[in-house]
């Protein structure tokens, strides 16, 4: 992975703390509760394999950083690299929130946590990789939450 993934996700991440203090403090609170419950449900949608749950969290413009591919733009693309994970023997991806925070007008937040990738290499051997991420979450018009951004790094 590129160094300026991570530099670019630590970058995102001040300017969203930056602009925190322009909503009441218990709003922003609530809408924190709300993207760690979201983040969790996404988490879920992947673990049961249901790909249309799946496809509910994530906004039609997103970017999904790591995979098979270096970026992912557009919510067809994240599907198309996601596929795999969807299929009966394929691998898994777990994850978990373990912060949220929502900022400004309360219409913007980011989740982060820990994840785990499961698969199988060439011989049939587990492969098992532990990493963290960085999810934004941007409020639609019905007040639900989607993804419009997606990074994680694999822990060394």
């Amino acid at each position: 992975m590129s160094i300026w993934k991570p530099l670019a996700a630590a970058a995102l991440l001040t300017v969203l703390r930056a602009s925190t203090g322009h909503a009441q403090g218990g709003d922003l609170q609530a809408a924190a509760a709300q993207i760690v419950k979201a983040d969790a449900d996404f988490a879920r949608s992947v673990a049961d394999k249901n790909r249309q749950q799946f496809l509910s969290f994530i906004a039609e413009a997103a970017i999904f950083n790591g995979g098979a591919a270096d970026e992912l733009h557009g919510r067809e693309a994240v599907i198309a690299d996601w596929a795999p994970f969807f299929a009966p023997d394929g691998p898994t991806l777990t994850w978990a929130p373990t912060a949220g925070e929502v900022i400004g007008a309360g219409d913007l937040g980011y989740t982060t946590g820990r994840s785990v990738f499961s698969s199988k290499d060439a011989d049939g051997k587990p492969i098992e990789r532990r990493g963290q991420y960085i999810t934004v979450w941007k409020k639609q018009a019905d007040g639900s939450w989607k993804v419009i951004y997606d990074t994680g790094s694999t822990i060394r």
